[in-house]
């Protein structure tokens, strides 16, 4: 049976240490300034007029439906079999029209690397049989990892002990596989998603290159990936340019 990967994360265990975050960035060496994952605290009075605080860890929900791969104009949004939703480095030309499609704001432009960046539950662990570097580092134990499609999984036996709840609305539930056990608590609005334009890339297109109809949606698509590659041709030259400069001195 094919896995079907899913995070959960038991925000009565959440203690804000941020070791999620430390480990991810160290993982994957993001740029100052910038994270893969998060851990969001939310203020509020409940229903005896008290304040309370309430944290959530967030990072891509690694969707069924995912928007960002739909409007992917060159494929380097990707999503696995096993549920894994990822970006090609070597196709990415940096477009960031994926960056308002995300609802849950995952997405981000390296501007090391000049492309996308975002969550991958640590794939390239996944595949060696790791924990994602978050989970692995969790202190509290706050982090599930897992199998949802193995019975015998943790995260199997999990998701049937308790109620969890996923960041979905009326407006926005492309299945997100990241789950939230709250102890009966309502998610706060301000985690929930926000509704963008799924076909943003389509009007995009529409609305600048052919804005009279004459050109097909393959001659559009065309344009946007040709785009792409100047900017990553133009990118390669550049960093030609300062090797040698740097050389020369």
């Amino acid at each position: 049976m094919v896995a079907k990967y899913v995070m959960l994360a038991d925000t009565t265990r959440c203690i804000d240490c941020k070791a999620c975050e430390v480990a991810c960035r160290a993982e994957w060496d993001t740029p100052l300034g910038y994270s893969r994952d998060w851990v969001k605290q939310v203020e509020y009075l409940n229903d005896k007029g008290m304040p309370e605080l309430q944290v959530f860890p967030g990072r891509c929900q690694h969707c069924d439906d995912p928007p960002c791969v739909e409007v992917c104009p060159s494929g380097a949004s990707w999503k696995r079999e096993d549920g894994i939703v990822l970006v090609d480095d070597s196709t990415c030309s940096g477009c960031e029209l994926c960056v308002p499609a995300c609802p849950y704001d995952a997405r981000w432009l390296n501007p090391v690397t000049n492309t996308i960046s975002k969550c991958t539950f640590c794939q390239p662990r996944i595949d060696k049989g790791l924990q994602p570097a978050c989970v692995q580092t969790c202190v509290g134990h706050a982090l599930i990892f897992g199998d949802a499609n193995d019975p015998n999984s943790e995260v199997s036996k999990l998701l049937q002990e308790k109620e969890w709840q996923r960041l979905v609305t009326e407006e926005v539930n492309i299945g997100p596989n990241h789950y939230y056990y709250t102890a009966g608590k309502a998610i706060p609005a301000d985690v929930m998603p926000k509704l963008k334009e799924r076909h943003l890339a389509g009007k995009a297109i529409e609305n600048i290159v052919n804005p009279l109809g004459t050109i097909g949606i393959g001659g559009m698509m065309a344009v946007f990936l040709g785009a792409g590659i100047k900017k990553l041709v133009d990118r390669r030259k550049d960093v030609s340019a300062k090797e040698s400069s740097h050389e020369q001195h």
